[in-house]
């Protein structure tokens, strides 16, 4: 198979690597973006029916498609997201190969540059932008295999709805965003929730009038560099709050650490 030489390769499609896609291609330069999934928002597709944003539309940002609706201090549902994202690649024309999964990414031997090892041949790159995200593997406890059978396991990415369950009380492990959806969800559907909760922060939906993001935006929160962020080896700070829909407000007693 013949290698492919490319100025820059992009690993990875999702926001961080589209948003650098638009860049280059608004400079000229050229790439290609090789995401693994077969379509757009492959990552947001994954989410249970009712999701949403935790963070207000008018924060949504990707470059060139910045909000514009009706409804700023909404939160986008899980398949405008998906929408958003479809029409970002096509609208921006963006070189983007769907379904190529990179294996490695190697230095060149003999001139500056890397080879760029994928599920659909070899790539030469002067650059590597590696914009694969967070959180992409789930992350199960040992133990868990040793728990009855009798007792149903679901990860976040496989819960869709409280109807899709079997009837019973419902343990929710974890107190990221994911883990409050889910028990805020469960709870206003009837079922008697038990919540794991972790370190993740805490915060009020809104004070004194404005969302707490716009809070965070006025007082500079989001215009830190990375040199000014804290240590990764501190645990994640997430704030965790919840979409307006349940009067934005999640009431939990703290009483074992998170399992996960």
């Amino acid at each position: 198979m013949t290698t492919k030489r490319v100025e820059t390769v992009i690993v990875g499609g999702g926001q961080a690597g589209l948003s650098t896609s638009y860049w280059l291609k608004q400079h000229g330069r050229e790439h290609v973006v090789l995401e693994r999934a077969e379509r757009p928002g492959h990552a947001w597709r994954q989410r249970w029916d009712s999701f949403t944003l935790v963070t207000p539309n008018w924060m949504f940002r990707l470059p060139g498609a910045e909000y514009d609706g009706a409804d700023p201090g909404g939160f986008k549902p899980r398949d405008e997201i998906v929408a958003t994202f479809e029409r970002y690649v096509a609208g921006h024309a963006l070189p983007v190969s769907f379904g190529v999964d990179v294996t490695a990414v190697e230095p060149l031997t003999d001139r500056p540059g890397y080879r760029v090892r994928t599920t659909a041949g070899d790539f030469e790159a002067q650059n590597v932008v590696v914009a694969t995200g967070l959180f992409q593997r789930a992350k199960i406890p040992a133990f868990a295999a040793g728990l009855s059978t009798d007792v149903l396991q679901l990860h976040s990415e496989q819960y869709r709805n409280p109807a899709a369950l079997p009837p019973g009380a419902v343990l929710v492990v974890g107190s990221g965003q994911s883990g409050c959806q889910i028990a805020e969800e469960l709870h206003g559907a009837g079922r008697r929730v038990f919540h794991s909760v972790g370190g993740a922060g805490r915060a009020p939906r809104r004070y004194r009038g404005k969302d707490t993001y716009e809070w965070l935006t006025l007082a500079g929160f989001f215009d830190r560099t990375p040199d000014m962020l804290p240590s990764p080896c501190r645990g994640s700070q997430l704030i965790r709050t919840s979409p307006a829909r349940a009067a934005g407000t999640i009431s939990t007693y703290t009483s074992s650490p998170a399992l996960a």
